[in-house]
C-alpha cells in the first residue's frame, strides 16, 4: 500500500543494484586521484541512466557519520570494545535510495553495510 506522497519501495533488479554498488566502489577508488575529474561525469551518467522521470537513484556514502543503534539505513559491524560515540570508519556497501530527492520523497532500496568504531580512546 502506498501512502499519500510517499513512494513505496520499488522492486529493484539485483543487476541494477550490482551496477550501482560497483559505481560506488569505483568512485571510492578514484577519489582524490587525477582520474576522478575525468571519470566522475561518466559515473554520474551511469547512475542517471536508471532514472525515470523525476525519480532517480541516490548513492549515499555514510563514511565519517555518527552511528546510533536507532539508525535504520545502515547495518553496522562494531570494531573494538567501546560502544560510545560510534563513527562509521569503513563502508562495505553504500546506502541506496530511490525517489525524488528535491521533494524529500525517497525510499530505501539498500541498507548500507558499514564498520563503526568508537571515537573515544
Amino acid at each position: 500500500m502506498k501512502m499519500s506522497g510517499i513512494p513505496s519501495a520499488p522492486q529493484i533488479d539485483k543487476r541494477i543494484l550490482s551496477v550501482l554498488n560497483n559505481v560506488f566502489d569505483i568512485q571510492r577508488k578514484i577519489s582524490g586521484t587525477d582520474a576522478e575529474s575525468k571519470i566522475s561525469r561518466n559515473l554520474e551518467k551511469i547512475i542517471s541512466s536508471f532514472s525515470s522521470g523525476n525519480e532517480e537513484f541516490f548513492i549515499e556514502n555514510p563514511l565519517g557519520e555518527k552511528y546510533t543503534e536507532t539508525r535504520t539505513d545502515i547495518e553496522a559491524h562494531i570494531v573494538g570494545d567501546s560502544t560510545d560515540d560510534l563513527t562509521v570508519v569503513d563502508v562495505i556497501k553504500p546506502i541506496i535510495r530511490y525517489g525524488n530527492k528535491q521533494l524529500g520523497l525517497t525510499s530505501l532500496v539498500q541498507r548500507g553495510i558499514v564498520t563503526v568504531e568508537s571515537t573515544k580512546n
